[in-house]
């Protein structure tokens, strides 16, 4: 191991720097994307961790993204330039760093930017959301808006889209208070900048980004602040780092964040069902509308059926078990599928059942608006048809109203089932735009 250290007016050490073989190995390997945290400890001092930030596939739990340890003596510029300057006297590969990723208010951040004059300074996603947790937990929101405030912070760490991030600040600005948000720093989460390397992380990669770093910081955190000498503190920290305590202090805000999206005491069933809720959530966040609705009603077979899971050595099988739905054998055109009730197409088991007889599919068993060759001919005599049934019937204001709408969502329903797909992608955009410009844009408007 490597150590630069200080000596104080009284002999005893003042400040320290120290790095392991195995945490200068890592950082040789992974010099591309640095990330700073700070831990205050006793008497004013402070622990400088410096971590591995960008994509390691090969390091397994989050103490192995530590590279360097440090105490300054105090956190002027001098201190601080004197401690970046052992890190880098540690680590030649230092040059090649182009990231470094920092939690708000870092003391000094030109003394940083100056030791690394070839990387870029920002905000770390880590700390921005850590913050946003533990200022939303001081505000004692009654608790269905902590919830829906954290859970919807939630998913925006784990998939950090614009439209996730929009939604989460939208619902900050509704559910708190104008004189508390200024404390909160929403402003962050419309920061394209900030969020720009996180969101190139999978949902599961950033879940897992999230908890190895709240494990190391909360675990190192807890070392630093026994208030031992500064000699006995580095051996605590370095033992520490080989023998990592992996849980979660339930006072964390990661640990409170789990506690809320699993609180302890739940059945099962009300287990499964926030998990679902959260699936779905996610697939209306991430797709597109029509694969969306697609996904969604594969995933209503998934949430009805018995998985069989087999575990292989580099890959799991997955057999599903479907419910029995039952077919109207009168036409074929009905079945009690989700799929087939919901797009009014023929479902997996109609066509097992086309199948099976050695049949075809007939015109018949679409719903209408599906079929191809339905003209405007053809629709003009559809709506003729119920316009009959409307003059048969005796006229109030209502009735007037509910034709309008029926002729209307008709005509574009023909619009947009009976053209190329071109014209349809044209014409869906120019009805999106005039539902969001009407209603607004951070209310999901149904086509």
């Amino acid at each position: 191991p490597l150590v630069a250290y200080e000596l104080g007016a009284g002999g005893g050490m003042a400040s320290v720097s120290f790095q392991s073989a195995a945490m200068g190995g890592v950082f040789a390997r992974f010099p591309r994307a640095l990330l700073v945290h700070r831990a205050g400890g006793p008497a004013g001092r402070a622990l400088y961790v410096f971590l591995v930030a960008g994509p390691a596939p090969a390091l397994r739990g989050g103490m192995a993204r530590v590279v360097h340890l440090a105490v300054p003596r105090d956190e002027s510029a001098g201190s601080l330039s004197r401690m970046y300057g052992a890190f880098r006297a540690f680590n030649p590969a230092w040059a090649e760093t182009r990231l470094l990723l920092v939690g708000p208010g870092l003391p000094q951040p030109p003394a940083l930017a100056q030791a690394f004059p070839a990387a870029e300074v920002h905000l770390s996603v880590f700390h921005l959301c850590k913050r946003l947790q533990q200022q939303i937990q001081r505000l004692a929101l009654e608790g269905r808006a902590e919830r829906l405030i954290l859970a919807a912070l939630s998913d925006t760490m784990c998939a950090a889209t614009e439209s996730s991030r929009r939604k989460m600040h939208a619902l900050l600005g509704d559910l708190v208070t104008p004189d508390l948000l200024p404390q909160l720093h929403i402003h962050w989460l419309l920061d394209d900048e900030i969020w720009a390397v996180h969101r190139e992380r999978t949902w599961g990669d950033s879940s897992n980004y999230f908890r190895d770093l709240e494990v190391v910081t909360q675990g190192l955190s807890q070392v630093f602040s026994t208030g031992l000498s500064l000699e006995s503190c580095i051996t605590s920290l370095a033992q520490h780092y080989q023998n990592p305590q992996s849980s979660l202090d339930p006072s964390s805000p990661v640990a409170k964040l789990e506690a809320t999206e699993n609180p302890e005491g739940d059945s099962e069933e009300e287990i499964n069902r926030r998990t679902e809720e959260l699936i779905e959530q996610s697939l209306r966040d991430i797709c597109t509308e029509p694969a969306a609705r697609l996904c969604l009603s594969e995933f209503a077979v998934v949430q009805k059926s018995v998985q069989l899971i087999g575990a292989g050595e580099d890959a799991l099988s997955i057999q599903v078990l479907e419910d029995a739905h039952r077919v109207d054998l009168k036409g074929l055109s009905s079945c009690t599928c989700h799929f087939n009730q919901v797009f009014q197409l023929p479902c997996r088991h109609i066509l097992a059942v086309l199948n099976l007889d050695r049949n075809t599919l007939q015109p018949e068993m679409l719903s209408r608006q599906w079929q191809k060759g339905r003209d405007a001919h053809q629709a003009g005599r559809d709506s003729a048809d119920g316009l009959l049934e409307v003059l048969k019937s005796s006229w109030n204001k209502s009735l007037d109203k509910s034709l309008v709408v029926s002729f209307l969502t008709a005509e574009i329903s023909r619009l947009l089932t009976h053209c190329s797909r071109e014209e349809f992608e044209c014409r869906y955009r120019t009805l999106r735009e005039l539902a969001d410009s009407w209603i607004g844009p951070y209310v999901e408007v149904k086509l």
